[in-house]
Order: C-alpha cells, then structure tokens, then sequence
C-alpha cells in the first residue's frame, strides 16, 4: 500500500511538473506571435485583443506567467495565477466562438477559431485542478498566502517598471511602433466597429490619419465599391507631425453573421503607397428574398 501511494505521487508530481513546462510554454510562444504581429501588422482580426494596447497588456502577463511557471518558483502561487489566467481565457474565447469571430487573436497572425482555444483552455484548467503541488511540509496556510501577495505584488511592480520604461523612452507609444512597422502614415482605429444593422442598412464612420514622417503626404484617393467608400474627404493632405479625419460609408452586406472587410487609401509617399485598414460589424437580418 505505501509502495502504491509512493508511486502515486510520483506520478502526480511528473503530471505537475509536465503541465508547469507546457503551459510556460506555450504562453511564451502566444506572446512572441502577439508581439510579432504588433510589429509587422496594426490589423488584428475582430477580436477582444484588437487594440495595441490591450494587445501588449497581454503580451506582458504571458511573459511574465511563462517564465514564472517555467522557473519552478513559488509553485502553488503560480498554480494559483495560471489557473485564473486560463479561466479568463476560457470565458473570453467562448464569448468570441458564440459572437461567431472567426479567430480568437491569441496567436498573433496565425488564425485560430476561438472554440479551439475555449477547448483549450478548458482542458488546461481541468488539469491544473487536477493536478496541483503538492504544499511543503511545514508550510501553513498563512506562509502561503504571504507568498502569494509578495509574488503578486513583486509582478506587479514588475509590470508598472515596464510601462515607466516605455513611457520614458518614447513620447509617443504609438508613432514608435508606426516607426518599427515602416510606415508614414497611420490609421486609428486600425479596425473600426460599425456595430449591428440589417442587410443594405447603410452606416458612416470616421477614421484618424496620422502622419508620422517628416513631411507632408496627400492622400489621392481610396476604396469606391458598392459596399464602402472611402472618398469623400479625399484628396487630402496630412502635414508631418498632424492629424486628419476622413468620412467612410459602408453598407451592411452579405448573411446574417459578422464580418470584417478591408479598404484602401492611396498616397503619393513612395515608402507606403496605399494605406489599408478595416472595418467590422454585424448583419442582424439577412437581406429579403
């Protein structure tokens, strides 16, 4: 008998120390893919992590959690942070399955259905319950959670250094990462939602222009279709350094479900000639027989 349970937490320790080496990671590689796609390509699928902003929050806590959880330190507080971690994702990957995204955006340009990922993280967090660490001896309740605070606020002066250093180093977060992409000219929001509305319903909405070179570029022209047009405002011009708004009509096309769709902007700069970005929403109603 004592042979058996021996062995049992044997086996309950290298079932640990497997799904500790696992989910370390794969969270390191999530983050890398995110942190890829930031660089090379503003345009995320419609998903929770659209924006740059939450985009790199999300990078840092994966990071951070790969690297606690590969290190070994302070394991049942780091079961503790993983098991909250992948129990979000859960929630936020079957949000997105049932709004019908097609790619959750965890995995930066590599599209992944958002069920994939909810069955994922759902298996992840079945096997963290199941297999825990195991508390050393002598350790109490209270010893535990002084570690838990510590690691967590330890993390979180971590995260607040990061963010200072970003700060500091670059005025502008946003032209910086324009800077790193190559591009002169800039859209925000790089993927506009143009909320719900029945098939042919027509919808306007506006997008912010920046110009991050050194000097002006005229905005020639852009998509005309008989789904969006990007026309009205243009030609244009964006002085360096400055910021314009232009107008864009679309029409709700296609089956009830969401959809995503691109268009374009041409410029006379020779280093990017045409501006792409993206608009999103939702068909309620399909279109009368």
């Amino acid at each position: 008998m004592g042979e058996q349970l021996l062995d049992s937490q044997r086996t309950a320790r290298r079932g640990t120390e497997a799904l500790r080496v696992v989910l370390g990671l794969v969270l390191l590689v999530a983050a890398g893919l995110k942190g890829h796609e930031l660089a090379l390509d503003p345009l995320t699928e419609d998903s929770f992590l659209a924006s740059p902003p939450l985009q790199i929050a999300a990078i840092e806590v994966e990071i951070l959690l790969g690297l606690w959880l590969l290190s070994g330190l302070a394991r049942r507080a780091a079961w503790v942070a993983a098991l909250g971690f992948f129990g979000v994702m859960a929630g936020v990957s079957l949000y997105m399955a049932l709004a019908g995204q097609t790619s959750c955006g965890c995995f930066g340009r590599l599209t992944v259905n958002p069920w994939l990922t909810f069955a994922f993280d759902g298996a992840a967090v079945a096997a963290l319950a199941v297999w825990r660490p195991v508390r050393a001896e002598g350790t109490g309740s209270v010893g535990w959670l002084r570690g838990v605070l510590r690691t967590g606020l330890g993390t979180a002066a971590f995260l607040t250094l990061i963010g200072g250093a970003l700060l500091l180093a670059f005025d502008d977060p946003a032209a910086a990462l324009a800077q790193l992409r190559g591009e002169v000219i800039a859209v925000e929001p790089s993927v506009s939602q143009v909320g719900d509305g029945i098939a042919l319903e027509q919808r306007r909405f506006t997008v912010q222009l920046t110009n991050h070179g050194e000097r002006p570029v005229r905005l020639l022209g852009g998509t005309t279709t008989c789904s969006c047009i990007a026309t009205e405002d243009l030609p244009t011009t964006v002085p360096a350094g400055e910021s314009r708004s232009i107008a864009v009509d679309v029409k709700f096309s296609g089956g009830a479900g969401r959809f995503q769709h691109s268009f374009i902007l041409y410029t006379d700069d020779a280093k990017q000639p045409v501006v792409t970005a993206r608009f999103a929403g939702r068909v309620i109603e399909p279109p009368s027989p």
